[in-house]
């Protein structure tokens, strides 16, 4: 057989081998496009961070902490001297209920969560503790609070019939964050046993809000109007609502869950340490436009394949060979999908910029296959395919859980449809005329 007869009969062999080699150098382009996503989700980033600089971050609060004074020797190699040291000492009893209302801030074209919630902070001293601990003097309170400037009103502290205003952090120490309230010690004679006291702020952030247990006993109560929330922490919550129109959660912790003690000095517990405690809820974004795109270019390859492969096959069905030209076109239009659909989803929903850029793909590749298939009905077959491949693939995209089991199943099924419809083909007389 020589050598014209071998290409021939081979010829099947050939044209499979150019589908796979061009799927393969599909993606090239796959992944330039890959990279833009990965750019323009740098720049979301980029605005969230902004906007939480300007708005406030991701919020952490407790309830009030006792900073005590305490006498320290520090001894060196020329002297020895007595210093202050202050102590951080958590209180009996802690009960906040915070009220989350969440909105949307822009900045240019990308569009953040953020969140004003407001909280009520109840709880009580135990005056028979604290005046062992530090007889005299004045008595400052901490608030603990990750990102201050988010703080939008907070009222008086109110104690025993006492009213005592919020001051910043007079602490010279970087370790911890927050805000203070200070007790005069000519006061604390004057007050009861009781110890109760109350407080409210209004708080705006983003990202998250969470709670410190920083307390003997801590009981939380959240209601907010996001319906997607991600419960984070060491803690999940005891109970829980969550419906279309918000979500509603409570904690209830003892002293003995935290992975701290009850007393500490301030110097050397730093605020992340005491955030490794903390619990709460972060906006959980579902799936977003980029990360769908991300999913799309992710399934580019398979579909793109799928797509060569079907080509192929009407090909095979109607004896009437393609030059790899129309393949390269064809593949070309379908990965430049990829970047439409990046580029529409930035100004529409997903869903609409979806169907713009498929429905686009469908109205170019429909009538070129008909006229290189050299049948107008052909083409509308080739379009009916790849537009039911659209829809498999918005499918796909838009899963939150189900997409690997989804995809695994289409990939069967594609694979199964391929094997029946050429189930009785003679490939190697495919191309001869026989």
């Amino acid at each position: 057989m020589d050598s014209s007869k071998l290409f021939v009969h081979n010829r099947a062999t050939l044209k499979l081998l150019f589908v796979g080699l061009l799927s393969l150098a599909m993606l090239i382009p796959l992944l330039m496009i890959d990279s833009v996503v990965q750019d323009r989700q740098k720049l979301q980033d980029s605005a969230r961070n902004t906007i939480a600089n300007r708005w406030g971050g991701s919020q952490a609060i407790g309830g009030l902490v006792a900073l005590l004074k305490k006498p320290a020797m520090i001894t060196d190699q020329r002297q020895s001297r007595t210093e202050t040291e202050w102590h951080a000492r958590v209180l009996s009893d802690l009960v906040i209920s915070a009220s989350l209302v969440t909105e949307y801030r822009y900045l240019g074209i990308y569009q953040v969560p953020v969140f004003t919630t407001r909280i009520t902070i109840s709880g009580r001293l135990d005056w028979q503790v604290l005046n062992h601990l530090q007889a005299a003097g004045d008595l400052v309170l901490w608030l603990p609070l990750s990102d201050v400037r988010g703080v939008r009103e907070i009222s008086m502290l109110q104690l025993d019939g006492l009213e005592i205003p919020a001051r910043p952090l007079g602490i010279h120490t970087s370790k911890i964050s927050g805000l203070q309230f200070t007790i005069a010690g000519q006061d604390r004679k004057n007050l009861s046993t009781n110890g109760q006291y109350e407080l409210e702020l209004r708080l705006a952030g983003s990202d998250s809000l969470q709670f410190l247990p920083m307390a003997d006993t801590t009981q939380i109560t959240l209601d907010a109007d996001w319906p997607h929330p991600e419960f984070i922490g060491q803690f999940l919550p005891t109970e829980r609502s969550i419906s279309e129109t918000g979500t509603r959660a409570s904690w209830h912790l003892l002293g003995l869950n935290r992975p701290y003690g009850d007393q500490w000095k301030a110097a050397e517990m730093h605020f992340d340490q005491l955030r490794d405690a903390s619990f709460g809820m972060r906006l959980e974004t579902p799936v977003d436009s980029y990360q769908r795109s991300e999913r799309s270019v992710k399934y580019g390859f398979l579909f793109i394949t799928l797509t060569f492969f079907t080509l192929f096959l009407f090909e095979v069905i109607t004896g009437s060979p393609l030059h790899p030209v129309p393949y390269v076109l064809t593949g070309a239009a379908l990965a430049v999908f990829y970047l439409v659909l990046l580029a529409l989803s930035e100004y529409l929903p997903f869903a609409g910029a979806f169907a713009v850029a498929a429905g686009m793909l469908v109205a170019i590749v429909t009538p070129y296959m008909g006229s290189v298939l050299g049948r107008r009905r052909r083409g509308y077959m080739v379009g009916s395919m790849m537009a039911l491949t659209y829809v498999l693939l918005y499918v796909l995209v838009t899963a939150q859980h189900a997409a690997l089991l989804l995809g695994s199943l289409a990939l069967l099924l594609a694979i199964a449809a391929l094997m029946y419809m050429t189930r009785n083909v003679d490939w190697y007389g495919y191309g001869t005329g026989e």
